[in-house]
């Protein structure tokens, strides 16, 4: 029941936003037709229709639309791979190759730490920035993509060592069904970014 009211909820959203953006497209037009004068820009005239169609790439192209697309990765190899729920067994309940598995992620995610510790921590550190900081930096532009990637290195080797993922064709599934699963975020997602980018742009935001 509550997936189909969320379900329910992203219907609704989806067509929210793109009446939305048809109704910016009028109010822009008539609010420059009544006045002329005012700051506001017309979505309807040729300036406008240049800049909705030849923006909309750049409108889109930005970091959220990265982080979902590795998020869902992450979550699709977490997914397929078992571990959460090895993670959630106690230790009696667990094969002895999902015990080894685990053992081996905890290993390679303390490398991988230390790996980024090593990038990030250290004086002049490769990932911080030209003042040394880490806020803003190379990290901070990537600490999300920089996660994803150690969650799904982690999955992964626990899905091929426990046995869950057995071949390239299963580890490739694994990674590519978490897609899947954000594609109403994606599309939330490109609506609401070109709809924000319109009232930017027409009320010179």
């Amino acid at each position: 029941m509550r997936i189909k009211n969320l379900r329910n909820i992203l219907n609704w959203v989806v067509l929210v936003i793109p009446a939305m953006q048809v109704l910016l497209f009028l109010v822009s037009w008539l609010i420059n037709a009544a006045l002329p004068e005012s700051q506001v820009r017309s979505l309807l005239g040729s300036e406008g229709i240049r800049w909705f169609f030849g923006s909309f790439v750049d409108n889109v192209a930005a970091p959220p639309i990265v982080w979902i697309l590795v998020a869902a990765i992450a979550y699709g190899a977490t997914r397929e791979s078992g571990i959460l729920e090895a993670i959630r067994m106690r230790s009696d309940e667990r094969r002895y190759r999902q015990t080894f598995a685990l053992r081996i992620v905890a290993i390679t995610t303390v490398l991988l730490l230390l790996v980024l510790a090593f990038l990030t921590l250290m004086p002049h550190a490769a990932l911080l920035s030209a003042t040394g900081q880490l806020f803003p930096s190379s990290f901070s532009r990537s600490c999300i993509p920089a996660i994803a990637f150690c969650i799904i290195v982690d999955a992964v080797i626990y899905g091929i060592l426990a046995g869950k993922l057995r071949s390239l064709d299963d580890v490739v599934a694994a990674l590519t069904r978490g897609i899947a699963s954000a594609a109403p975020l994606i599309l939330l997602y490109v609506l609401g970014a070109e709809l924000a980018a319109s009232c930017a742009y027409v009320f010179h935001l």
